[in-house]
């Protein structure tokens, strides 16, 4: 039999880097700042429960038998262990996570493909450098056209990773955002297990 944990996450503030601040603003405008602050604890407080929660779901299994796909990883070997090692380092808790069933004996997977990462980065850049408000909606405005064909497009990779990588008695750990839609498009012959940490009214709210 094939498992899979599949670990619908929200990102901390570690994880979203510069971003991070820039959307803790618009949340605090949006939810109120005491309600976005509770917010951003709780999500530290579910991270904080994943790993034990992940050991328990297959403490029967050797963790030579767990593959992990992560959420916006295209690569492994060398370069994607390193990935993992550097934002483990600097503060990513689910990176962290990742990095101690790694050093467990875990394998990684790739979970994402390259380019369609890069296109998206790419548009997602060019609203970050606009130069003026009328250039930054324009590039908005092209993002919001293909922005939700591009995920499509990754869910559909993402969901043939893990189909074909996948083997009998193995175990999937998959870390993905809420936006993703991966769980139904998985083979009937992999049995899935949905692992919801982050249920502040905030986190429940964004995952629509």
């Amino acid at each position: 039999m094939k498992r899979l944990l599949y670990i619908p996450i929200v990102h901390n503030q570690s994880d979203l880097g510069s971003l991070g601040q820039k959307l803790s603003q618009e949340g605090g405008q949006v939810y109120g700042a005491d309600s976005w602050q509770d917010h951003i604890d709780q999500v530290d407080i579910s991270w904080s429960k994943i790993e034990s929660e992940i050991l328990k779901r297959v403490k029967k299994v050797s963790l030579e038998k767990i593959k992990i796909y992560q959420d916006g990883l295209p690569v492994v070997g060398e370069i994607g262990y390193k990935i993992v090692k550097d934002a483990a380092e600097k503060g990513s808790v689910n990176y962290q996570i990742i990095d101690n069933l790694l050093t467990k004996g875990a394998k990684l997977e790739i979970a994402e493909n390259k380019e369609i990462l890069l296109k998206e980065y790419s548009l997602l850049a060019n609203i970050s450098k606009a130069e003026s408000n009328e250039s930054m909606v324009k590039a908005y405005l092209i993002y919001q056209e293909l922005s939700q064909e591009l995920l499509n497009d990754r869910d559909a990779f993402i969901a043939n990773q893990i189909n074909t990588t996948l083997e009998d008695g193995e175990i999937g750990i998959a870390f993905f955002g809420a936006a993703h839609t991966i769980v139904n498009k998985l083979n009937d012959d992999i049995k899935v297990d949905v692992v919801k940490m982050f249920t502040d009214e905030i986190s429940l709210n964004l995952s629509k």
